[in-house]
């Protein structure tokens, strides 16, 4: 990992540990957010990629938020996590791409079909408030009906095999 990705990843540590000082259960999401991630990263052996996907599925929607935004940190992204996980305006936060700058963050845990509704609403978001582009991480099934919303747009679609890429491998891909 490149010197610069190593101090983002730390800045955003620090940074985020200082601002989320007074909310305790955040730090606490946040810290098995990091357990997890270390957890699924130990295992191995044949089905591993079905096995995280389901046990992901089962996770806590709060508890997955938090692992895809330190699993993006993970990767050397500059991550800013909301200070509160309600009344976020459909944000859950924001990562710093090197060629992208400011992009928006929003993770949903589904057991089903994603709805394309909220990747409309997403999408429209990152456009509202002038985002150079938006990341929609799921850990559901992408539906056929989802993809039309997304070829207008600066969103890309993080789910799947990509999402096991970037939580056990460390591994973001291209972007846009």
């Amino acid at each position: 990992m490149p010197l610069s990705s190593i101090v983002c990843r730390l800045a955003s540590r620090c940074i985020n540990a200082w601002r989320l000082r007074h909310r305790p259960r955040h730090r606490h999401n946040v810290a098995k957010s990091r357990a997890v991630l270390r957890q699924l990263r130990s295992w191995d052996g044949p089905y591993l990629n079905p096995r995280c996907i389901a046990f992901l599925r089962k996770v806590d929607p709060l508890i997955f938020e938090e692992i895809v935004l330190t699993a993006l940190e993970d990767c050397g992204l500059f991550v800013w996590r909301n200070v509160r996980y309600t009344g976020d305006g459909g944000i859950d936060g924001k990562a710093w791409h090197p060629r992208h700058g400011w992009c928006a963050v929003q993770v949903k845990r589904y057991c089903q079909h994603v709805s394309a509704d909220h990747v409309r609403k997403f999408a429209e978001l990152v456009a509202t408030y002038r985002y150079p582009a938006g990341l929609f991480v799921h850990s559901g099934r992408s539906g056929a009906a989802l993809y039309q919303h997304l070829g207008n747009s600066r969103l890309t679609l993080i789910s799947g095999e990509r999402l096991l890429e970037l939580l056990l491998q460390r591994q973001l891909g291209r972007l846009w």
